[in-house]
This record gives C-alpha cells, structure tokens and sequence, in this order.
C-alpha cells in the first residue's frame, strides 16, 4: 500500500493545477508538443473537466460517473481557461479535505471500492499533465515529479495496465518481462505479459530488458511523456523491442 498521505496527494493536486493555471494564463495559445493537436487553453480544460468529474464521483459515492451534461464545460473565451482549472481545484480541495481517504466511493477499476483511489488518481492525472505544461514553455532541462509521489505513481500505473488498458487496447498477445530500477530511491518492478496477464513484482530480477533512471523520470516514461527507448536520461539493457512495448503500455 502507498506510503502518501492524504495530505501528500491534496498538496500536490494544489501545486500542479497551479503551476497548469499560471502557465495557461500566460500563455493560452502555446502548443503542447506532449499531447498532439492541444494548446494551454485544450490542456486547462481537460483538466478542469477530470477535477469536475471527481467532484461529482466523491459527491455521488455510489452512482459511477457523473453525467457530462451535468457538467461545467471549459470557457469559449481562452482567457477563462486558467480560471477553469482554479475553479475546480479549489473545490476538489475543499472535498478532499473533508473526506477520508478510507471511506466508501466507487471508482472504475476492480479496485477496493474507496475514496483513496481518487486522492490518488486525481494526484498523478494533474502531475503528468503539470509536466506537460511545463514541457510547451520548455522550463528547465527536465520537468520531474518528487520521487516518493512518482514511486507512487508508477505502481498505479501498472494498476491500470493490469486492470484496464491491455484488454482495452487488445495487448493480449503481447509477451515479455522488463525489470525498472529507480536510481535515485528505493523502487524496483518485475512486470511480466505471459497469455494477457500482467503480473507486477515488486523487487530486483532479471528480465528480458531492463531500464535504469529516476524515479521521475521512469514515470514519466511509463506514461509515454519521455522515450524509454532513445533518451538519454536513462539505462538500457536487453531488447529494445521489450522496452518499447510493455514501457508504454498506457502511455496517453
């Protein structure tokens, strides 16, 4: 189970939307080269509608998905797009302050039915798109998440590989293992595809492929926002072909 604490997750939630929000207000119009075909304004609005439709799980616990025609739309005029973002910030805030992560709150994965999930959920959702927005303005070299939140991350990554995306994207004849290693804090996976079945160990092994780097930065490739086969940032060893199939198996 995650060692992050609610308090962990709402404060990262706060800091990124921010960060998503200043940088939209800057500059609605900028390309996001991480998410083809979006600008700032395309980006804010995904993300408000993602925090909007959490407030209405967490206010609906039993009832799935709230009904999008229930929900704010992001803002024609581009220059309220910022504001979209803080809006649904603030009042997701106000619901998780209130709320304990363990109780009772459907989610859509077979995953045990409380309100942590979405704490989580809604933490990394807003992480890897802060990255994003960083990435259209190219601030600093690499854009990275804390360490102990993308250790996080990466283990609900794979629950949604196994849960989710590989019957959805119809990955059943995919085959292999890859072992990742967090170079920079303790975190090490075994994932294997044998039949459709993603298994996820947690500890050292030895795959047909293994991929070394920060924790960060392993995130992020998981999620198809940096390239595990070709950058620089990380350690190859093994077949590439392996890297480059189970290493963005729900990169999106």
């Amino acid at each position: 189970m995650s060692a992050a604490t609610a308090e962990d997750y709402r404060t990262s939630i706060a800091a990124d939307a921010e960060r998503i929000a200043a940088l939209t207000d800057a500059n609605p119009g900028a390309s996001v080269p991480s998410c083809p075909g979006w600008d700032m304004a395309r980006l804010a609005g995904h993300v408000g509608r993602v925090h909007r439709m959490t407030i209405g799980v967490l206010t609906n616990p039993v009832d799935g998905f709230p009904d999008p025609s229930t929900m704010d739309k992001p803002p024609a005029d581009r220059a309220l797009s910022a504001a979209f973002v803080r809006t649904g910030a603030t009042t997701l805030d106000a619901l998780l302050a209130n709320r304990d992560m363990d109780s009772a709150c459907w989610n859509f994965l077979n995953e045990p039915p409380f309100a942590r999930f979405w704490f989580r959920r809604q933490c990394h959702e807003t992480s890897v798109h802060r990255f994003d927005a960083e990435l259209a303005f190219a601030i600093g070299a690499t854009p990275t998440t804390a360490p102990a939140l993308a250790v996080d991350g990466i283990d609900e990554y794979f629950v949604f590989v196994r849960e989710r995306l590989l019957a959805a994207w119809g990955l059943a004849s995919l085959g292999g293992s890859l072992h990742l290693h967090a170079t920079d804090v303790e975190g090490e996976w075994m994932i294997t595809v044998d039949g459709g079945v993603v298994t996820v160990d947690h500890g050292h092994g030895k795959g047909d492929a293994a991929v070394r780097g920060t924790a960060s930065d392993l995130f992020l490739g998981l999620w198809g926002r940096l390239d595990l086969v070709n950058d620089a940032r990380f350690e190859r060893f093994g077949s590439a072909q392996v890297i480059a199939a189970l290493g963005a198996l729900g990169g999106t």
